[in-house]
């Protein structure tokens, strides 16, 4: 994208004509490939994401009432009245569903069954092994009995009391799947934050259906007619540059707070993920790279312009 915009710049400038279209060319090509990749290892992300972590694809896609046959959402406004699984709210003022498509991306299956907010905080649906899953209530009084059976572990240990540390042992490794939900106080805060997730994500997927849409455009351009000419094509082009990092933020979001609560999943809710650091020490520390990163920032893109003014004959 960068590649392609700043080209175009050349060629709205009327220099180096021939170096910005070969460079248009073969960042448009490298571009369309990268991004027909991109959507090859999404749905493999999408897919763990389904078996792995469920509350995350449930909040991507405001699925409160899973089921089978799910539809995806292609476009939607979700209810901003809604704040938790059961206030009986719609999540949705608005929406535009692709039928099953959520369940064949989640499941390899059109049939099959996609769990939504409220059906993983209320447990009860059956899981694949057969099982029932655990309702958030029952996990979280689990991960007490882990606490509690590591508590008592390490103070038979401590004691010398090799039998009572078994006992204690065997009860932390029945529990241990459940750690980290001992120290959530209540369920709600296992749903992450279902409008940053669902609109974070769209913003990625639109952007990335629009660089395709984009690239192929440019090689038609390129190859079919005189792109040199087109300056409006310019123009897009350079408006197109901000939009990759957007859509790169977008991804972050969703990954890192469709995650949560969890540092590491189940085992570990960010609320206990601290340190004793006094809070002045995290502070100074978060300044100083935020200045070192800021002024290597300003000199980069001074580099960057510098260069790109100068152009390839320099």
């Amino acid at each position: 994208i960068f590649v392609v915009g700043i080209s175009c710049w050349y060629l709205l400038k009327k220099r180096n004509r021939e170096f910005a279209l070969a460079s248009i060319k073969i960042g448009a090509i490298f571009g369309l490939v990268a991004s027909l990749l991109s959507v090859w290892t999404g749905d493999g992300s999408g897919y763990q994401i389904a078996q792995t972590q469920p509350m995350k694809l449930a909040a991507v896609e405001g699925l409160y009432e899973g089921g089978t046959n799910v539809g995806l959402v292609g476009i939607g406004v979700l209810n901003p009245e809604k704040k938790t699984y059961n206030d009986g709210k719609d999540p949705f003022l608005f929406r535009f569903e692709i039928p099953s498509m959520l369940s064949f991306l989640a499941e390899r299956n059109v049939d099959g069954y996609v769990p939504g907010i409220t059906n993983i905080i209320e447990g009860g649906y059956q899981l694949k092994d057969g099982s029932k899953a655990l309702s958030a209530a029952e996990k979280i009084e689990r991960g007490k009995t882990a606490i509690g059976a590591l508590a008592a572990y390490r103070a038979a240990k401590s004691a010398g009391h090799e039998e009572d540390a078994k006992v204690a042992y065997n009860v932390l490794q029945e529990n241990i799947p459940y750690f980290g939900y001992g120290y959530i106080k209540d369920v709600n805060q296992l749903v992450p934050n279902v409008p940053l997730n669902f609109y974070a994500f769209r913003i990625m997927v639109i952007l990335g259906g629009y660089f395709i849409l984009f690239f192929i455009v440019v090689l038609f351009f390129i190859y079919k007619k005189d792109l040199s000419k087109m300056r409006w094509m310019h123009w897009i082009a350079l408006l197109t540059i901000p939009l990759g990092y957007i859509a790169g933020q977008a991804g972050w979001v969703v990954a890192e707070c469709g995650r949560q609560p969890w540092a590491i999943r189940d085992m570990l809710p960010t609320m206990a993920a601290i340190s004793k650091l006094d809070v002045s020490s995290v502070q100074t520390t978060f300044f100083i790279f935020l200045l070192l990163f800021t002024v290597m920032l300003i000199a980069g893109v001074g580099i960057m312009v510098k260069a790109i003014k100068k152009g390839p004959d320099a």
